[in-house]
């Protein structure tokens, strides 16, 4: 018993020890490479970085554009004359506010060289914000910024847009601007298909009256004058 007693006593010393050793040792563990949730490493010359890829037997990788030439690249999207369209965005993820003008683009990039380079890159829009989504259409394009889609066109052929129109709205940025709409694509039918992204309440009008009503994961159709939207999945 006199034993016994002893060491319930000693117990709560060897308890804390223990735990001591413990803590110490949980301590030391190497660092977690990811817990800054951005890689440490430097940023490498594009040209650099193409040398670094590595693709599957059969394919090649060129580098078309670079900083800074372009900055932060969103959407791309061919138009039927082969140029490439390229919305960029130096506003992203925190928006400008609505009644200022945007720093974010629409770029135009065509005549590639053999390398595919190129040598030519057009600003066809600007004074936008955060535009997600895109599609080259008739003498111009269908752009989201915030908070409508727009048609933007280029009236005298001049390669910049002269005229915006609103297309639809509008659109819910305000709880998270990762969730607005954007994936624009053509329809057999004819009409545009896009997604409604995460959180966000929007109520779309067209010119016909037709209103839809979206929130979080959505996508919907609209004619492509507009005059019609449609949800499409919920």
């Amino acid at each position: 018993m006199q034993n016994g007693g002893s060491l319930m006593k000693k117990s709560p010393s060897w308890l804390l020890s223990l735990f001591l050793l413990l803590a110490g040792t949980s301590s030391e563990a190497a660092p977690d490479p990811f817990a800054e949730m951005v890689r440490s490493s430097d940023p490498l010359p594009a040209g650099e970085q193409l040398k670094r890829f590595r693709l599957p037997p059969g394919f090649e990788i060129q580098l078309v554009a670079s900083e800074p030439e372009i900055g932060k690249p969103m959407n791309i999207a061919f138009d039927s004359r082969g140029r490439l369209w390229l919305t960029q965005s130096r506003e992203y993820p925190f928006a400008a506010p609505e009644n200022q003008p945007g720093r974010d683009k629409v770029l135009i990039l065509d005549r590639f060289a053999e390398n595919g380079r190129a040598w030519r890159i057009t600003t066809f829009a600007d004074g936008l914000n955060i535009p997600i989504g895109l599609y080259p259409y008739k003498n111009g394009a269908l752009v989201f910024s915030i908070p409508n889609i727009y048609f933007l066109q280029d009236t005298d052929g001049d390669g910049r847009a002269d005229r915006r129109e609103l297309f639809l709205g509008r659109f819910g940025w305000e709880l998270d601007t990762h969730g607005m709409t954007g994936a624009f694509r053509r329809g057999y039918d004819g009409w545009l298909y896009a997604d409604h992204g995460f959180r966000n309440d929007s109520t779309l009008t067209a010119s016909d009256g037709s209103r839809v009503q979206l929130n979080s994961g959505n996508t919907y159709r609209v004619r492509m004058d507009g005059s019609r939207v449609e949800a499409f999945t919920r």
